[in-house]
């Protein structure tokens, strides 16, 4: 008995094109095909809504993974397979490799050496057409530019008006007016991001607002009503949020930022490090001496006293603290101080999140298969069933990760005393809260407190030009 060809079909949907054959359509001319030819389908791959330039398509990558369970690759047109004059070569090779031939079901290929020519003319028109489809939408959305439409681009504090074009969207706008009040008083854009999210405002893919937003919002002119969108910009194109001169009040606020952060460089007391005499924060420094090495300091703007060097005043606090933690009742107290301090609310955030997706995902497949049940079938159905496992997937990983779990004081104990996690850097940044810096002293506050709930702290002494930890 001869041995049973086998085949694989592979169905690709852009959705740019209209008159592109439909999945469902190829896998039919497909599979009439592979009956005609007399090959067994073993696999189909679909991807929906991709494009063919690129090859970051996951069923595509898929077959590919999984090139050798087959001896072909059937596609509709050759076009299906991969619109990229660079990756359809590639991938060709690729399945070669492991004996697969990719095959149009609609394009008869010649045997013999005429086929790669016919296949290379193939790869082109296909190439060629796809630049072209690229270069009238591109024209399409600039036209839709010039007359101040969405584009489809959705911003925080605007949705799309009857006539496409931007409107504000009150309650939205009110987070965006705030959020610069906010950036003008000096807070952190990070801590922006966190203040939102308890305000309820949510990224565009339904999660809760975070640094990354924050930032966005805070350095978008286009809410100063200026309409921008590639190399197209009108002023006065949409409706303005926040004013010209408030946005640029921002802006210096984060230039001025950026600055001081250049000077600190790696600095692990970075905005710990305070002095004791005028209570402003310490700025890293750096000089050279006569031999050419380089020394950092931490100095007080002010020069209210003389600089300490940064790997004496770090090195003598990492050398304190690793001394306290080399103790098993210290590393024990630490640990249930911080156990304590543990916080959930965020995670329950989390959870009630992820189940309110699952719980909608599965409310709406539900409602969904019953209609297809009862043979109420409306086009795009099979996608959307598809959208809703996906959510359903995402809530259960999401829900999986959220669950909490109890730290163990005794684990953590031990993590303290011999985690090679911690370096000297992450020693400083997970334990000290603060460093105050006086002329004949240095008070370091720690991020736990004493069992008798007083701050703890470590203690030094300035002695000639070093530290002396006083030690209890």
């Amino acid at each position: 008995m001869a041995d049973v060809k086998r085949a694989v079909i592979y169905a690709r949907f852009s959705c740019s094109k209209q008159r592109e054959a439909s999945i469902d359509d190829q896998l039919r001319v497909c599979r009439e095909w592979c009956d005609r030819e007399g090959y067994e389908v073993v696999r189909e791959y679909s991807d929906y809504a991709m494009s063919g330039r690129s090859d970051d398509r996951p069923q595509f990558q898929e077959m590919i993974a999984n090139a050798g369970e087959s001896d072909i690759v059937l596609v509709y047109m050759m076009d299906r397979f991969s619109r990229s004059e660079y990756d359809a070569p590639i991938y060709k090779k690729e399945l070669a490799k492991h004996g697969v031939e990719v095959v149009s079901a609609m394009e008869a290929l010649p045997d013999g050496p005429e086929k790669i020519l016919i296949e290379k003319i193939y790869e082109g028109l296909a190439a060629v057409e796809s630049a072209k489809t690229s270069i009238r939408v591109k024209r399409g959305m600039g036209g839709n530019a010039l007359k101040c439409l969405t584009n489809g681009v959705r911003i925080y504090g605007y949705r799309t008006a009857e006539d496409g074009r931007f409107e504000i969207d009150p309650d939205a706008a009110e987070n965006v007016k705030w959020a610069y009040k906010m950036r003008l008083r000096g807070i952190a854009v990070n801590q922006i991001g966190t203040m939102l999210a308890e305000r309820g405002v949510k990224n565009s893919t339904g999660g809760a607002c975070n640094y990354n937003l924050a930032r966005k919002i805070l350095s978008d002119e286009r809410y100063t009503g200026v309409y921008i969108w590639d190399d197209v910009r009108i002023e006065g194109g949409m409706p303005q949020i926040i004013d010209r001169g408030t946005f640029m009040e921002a802006q210096e606020v984060r230039s001025r930022k950026c600055r001081a952060d250049e000077s600190w460089g790696d600095y692990a007391l970075k905005g710990k490090a305070l002095c004791g005499e005028c209570g402003r924060s310490l700025q890293g420094i750096s000089g050279y001496g006569n031999k050419g090495v380089r020394y950092e300091y931490y100095s007080c703007p002010g020069k209210c006293q003389k600089n300490i060097r940064r790997d004496l005043l770090e090195g003598e606090i990492v050398h304190a603290l690793r001394s306290m933690l080399s103790d098993r009742s210290t590393a024990m107290m630490i640990a249930r101080a911080l156990c304590g301090l543990q916080s959930h609310k965020a995670l329950n955030i989390e959870k009630e999140r992820a189940q309110k997706s699952l719980s909608d995902a599965e409310k709406s497949l539900k409602n969904l298969l019953s209609a297809v049940e009862q043979g109420i079938i409306v086009p795009g159905t099979k996608e959307r069933i598809q959208e809703l496992e996906a959510q359903k997937m995402r809530a259960l990983r999401d829900l999986e990760s959220a669950q909490s779990e109890e730290v163990d004081p005794e684990g953590f104990a031990d993590f303290l005393m011999y985690g090679e996690e911690l370096d000297d850097r992450n020693l400083l940044k997970a334990f000290v809260y603060q460093v105050m810096l006086m002329p004949e002293s240095v008070v370091v506050t720690l991020n736990y407190d004493e069992e008798n709930g007083e701050p703890a702290r470590i203690n030094f002494k300035r002695v000639r030009g070093k530290l002396e930890w006083c030690a209890i």
